[in-house]
């Protein structure tokens, strides 16, 4: 699949690099970075969900939220650093309280976030007052703005966040235990996972890097917007599916997610500067989406059948 995935990739820049002008541009590319750095860092929490055979739609309103937030304490001259403390402990609250319904109160992952996905998007209607909200804290913004090394700083953040999730994912017991859950929840437990601990700790993760997204998001357009993150939640999702994570769980990686997250930036960039409608691209995200986890299925049917 992480092979195919490439080929899609090399074969998309090819094409645009060949019919849309700039697309290889160093202004392009660094506008690309900085683009696929807060959508990433929300696939890279949605992945850790998808593993364990879940869902959280809430990302995107909890981007938004998180961005209100802080720029509200800095309109009220919180220090940044402060500001971001809290934007990140109210996500992981929120994250736990997603956690705790969906394993002690055994709710429906998609309907407990599809709940909190409206909960937040009311309050970040509320406390923004329905309209942008301005801040002056240039050095907040500035770091969102600059470089490192030639590299954009978002995207750097991008990467140690890939990072420090494959470490978690792949080389500890707890990420272990994810993919155990999200194979057979009943065999975990029955195995001696704590089940709902680690379901605890999936969506306050989850939660932690939309706080983190929204931050981001926030610095970089200079102000808080009530409507940031709308739709998100597609985005992070696709790009977590084509990048190999199963909707039936047990399947994903963080590098995975990395190249469904450059599939995604790399078609709607090209398919922009073509002039086509931006709508497009979101269509065949969507029919992208469908596609992959159809053939998901045909595998899981077929590993069914082999049994």
């Amino acid at each position: 699949m992480r092979f195919g995935l490439v080929g899609i990739i090399a074969v998309l820049v090819i094409v645009f690099s060949a019919t849309a002008s700039g697309f290889l541009t160093l202004q392009n590319l660094d506008n690309n970075a900085r683009q696929m750095a807060v959508v990433g860092i929300l696939a890279v929490g949605e992945t850790f969900v998808i593993i364990t055979a879940g869902i959280d739609l809430s990302v995107g309103s909890l981007l938004g939220f998180g961005g209100i937030i802080i720029a509200l304490g800095l309109a009220h001259n919180l220090p940044a650093g402060l500001a971001v403390v809290i934007v990140l402990a109210v996500s992981v609250v929120i994250g736990l309280v997603n956690g705790a319904l969906i394993s002690s109160a055994a709710l429906p992952p998609f309907i407990v976030t599809l709940g909190m996905l409206g909960i937040l998007r009311g309050l970040t209607q509320i406390f923004g007052n329905g309209q942008q909200v301005g801040y002056d804290a240039a050095s907040f913004s500035n770091f969102a703005s600059n470089t490192t090394l030639g590299i954009p700083n978002l995207f750097w953040i991008l990467v140690l966040v890939c990072a420090a999730s494959a470490v978690f994912l792949h080389l500890t017991r707890r990420g272990r235990y994810m993919y155990a859950i999200g194979s057979n929840v009943e065999s975990a437990r029955r195995a001696g996972i704590n089940v709902n601990a680690t379901l605890l700790t999936v969506y306050a993760i989850s939660a932690l890097l939309a706080g983190i997204a929204g931050v981001l998001l926030t610095a970089r357009q200079a102000q808080g917007d009530p409507n940031a993150g709308t739709g998100y939640e597609l985005d992070a999702i696709a790009a977590a599916v084509l990048g190999g994570a199963s909707l039936f769980g047990a399947r994903g990686s963080i590098i995975g997610t990395f190249l469904g997250v450059l599939l995604v930036q790399i078609m709607t960039n090209g398919l922009n500067l073509l002039n086509f409608d931006p709508q497009v691209a979101r269509m065949l995200e969507g029919a992208l989406l469908i596609l992959f986890v159809y053939i998901d299925h045909l595998r899981k049917l077929r590993v069914a059948a082999a049994w």
